[in-house]
C-alpha cells in the first residue's frame, strides 16, 4: 500500500505529493466549474410532501431547527465523561476555516441557481445574498455532529470498522471520484463528490491514522437527525421548501424529499470539521510532520 511506502520518503517529497493532491483536487473542481454551465431550469419550488405540519410554515421554521439542533451540545457537552465543553475552543477553531469555504461555495451556487431559499420560511436578513440562518446552519450543525463524534469516542474502547476500514476508505474515494466524474454536467453533484474523495484520498495518504473508523460510525448515525432536519428543509414536512434546487444540476435521486447530493455535501463538510478538529486535538496535521 502506498502509505507505508510513504514513510520511507523524504519529507521533500512527500510534500510535493500533498501539494499534487490538492492542486488535482482544486484544478479538476475549478476545471468542471469553468467548463460547465448552469443549464437553465427553474428552482423547484414545489416537492412531494410526506406530511405538512401546520407549526412549521413560519418564517422562523429555519431559525427553529437551528435553535433545536444546536441545543443538544450545550446541553449535554457538561457531562463529565465525554467533556465536550473541553474541546469547545478547538471545535470552532477548526469550523472557521470550514464555514468560510461553505458559506463562500453557498454564494455562488445561489447566485448562479444551482439551489435557492425560500422566503417562506427565513425571517428575511441575508449576508451577501444567503439568509442569515444558512450562515448559522455550517456553525451549528457541525458542532452538534462533533459532539455525536466526541461522544462515541469516550464509549468505544476500539476503533470501529478496524479490519475493513482500509479498504472501506480505498472504495468511498473511487466512489466519490467515480460519481464526480460521472456527473460532470451536474455541477451540485460532482462538486461534492470530487471535493469529498480528494480530501478523503489526502486524509488517507497523509493523516494519522486512528479515527476514520470513528468518522464512519458518527456520519452513520448523524444520517439519522440529518435526514429528519434536511427532510424538513427540502419540503417533506411543508407547503413548499426552505431550500429550493434547480433539478437540472444535481443527481436526480431523492430520500424521501432530501436529494442524494447531500449526503456527499454532509461528509464532506463534517469530515472536514473533524479532519480539523482532530489535527488540533493532537498538534500533529500529518504523518510524518515534525
Amino acid at each position: 500500500m502506498l502509505q507505508p511506502m510513504l514513510s520511507s520518503w523524504t519529507q521533500e517529497s512527500r510534500d510535493k505529493l500533498k501539494y499534487l493532491v490538492i492542486f488535482a483536487g482544486l484544478s479538476l473542481t475549478g476545471l468542471m466549474w469553468y467548463t460547465n454551465e448552469i443549464r437553465p431550469g427553474i428552482l423547484l419550488p414545489v416537492v412531494d410532501t410526506i406530511s405538512p405540519i401546520a407549526f412549521f410554515e413560519t418564517k422562523w421554521l429555519y431559525a427553529y431547527l437551528l435553535a433545536f439542533t444546536g441545543i443538544f451540545p450545550f446541553m449535554f457537552g457538561f457531562i463529565p465523561k465525554p467533556d465536550f465543553y473541553s474541546q469547545m475552543p478547538k471545535v470552532f477553531l477548526a469550523n472557521l476555516p470550514v464555514t468560510l469555504f461553505f458559506i463562500l461555495w453557498d454564494i455562488y451556487f445561489t447566485r448562479q441557481g444551482v439551489w435557492g431559499f425560500s422566503k417562506l420560511y427565513t425571517t428575511g436578513y441575508q449576508i451577501s445574498g444567503l439568509p442569515w440562518e444558512e450562515c448559522l446552519f455550517f456553525i451549528i450543525i457541525p458542532t452538534a455532529c462533533t459532539f455525536i463524534y466526541w461522544s462515541l469516542n469516550s464509549v468505544l474502547a476500539k476503533e470501529p470498522f478496524a479490519g475493513i476500514e482500509n479498504k472501506l476508505t480505498i472504495t468511498l474515494i473511487v466512489i466519490f471520484i467515480g460519481i464526480g466524474l460521472w456527473k460532470w454536467e451536474h455541477i451540485y453533484t460532482s462538486t461534492a463528490t470530487l471535493l469529498s474523495g480528494f480530501l478523503l484520498l489526502f486524509h488517507w495518504l497523509f493523516a494519522k491514522p486512528g479515527y476514520r473508523g470513528r468518522f464512519y460510525l458518527a456520519y452513520l448515525i448523524t444520517c439519522i437527525p440529518f435526514l429528519i432536519v434536511n427532510g424538513i428543509l427540502t419540503g417533506g414536512f411543508t407547503e413548499s421548501p426552505v431550500v429550493m434546487y434547480n433539478p437540472e444540476e444535481n443527481f436526480g435521486i431523492r430520500i424521501g424529499t432530501v436529494p442524494v447530493d447531500d449526503f456527499a455535501y454532509s461528509f464532506l463538510m463534517l469530515f472536514a470539521n473533524i479532519y480539523l478538529f482532530e489535527a488540533m486535538r493532537k498538534g500533529q496535521y500529518h504523518t510524518g510532520d515534525k
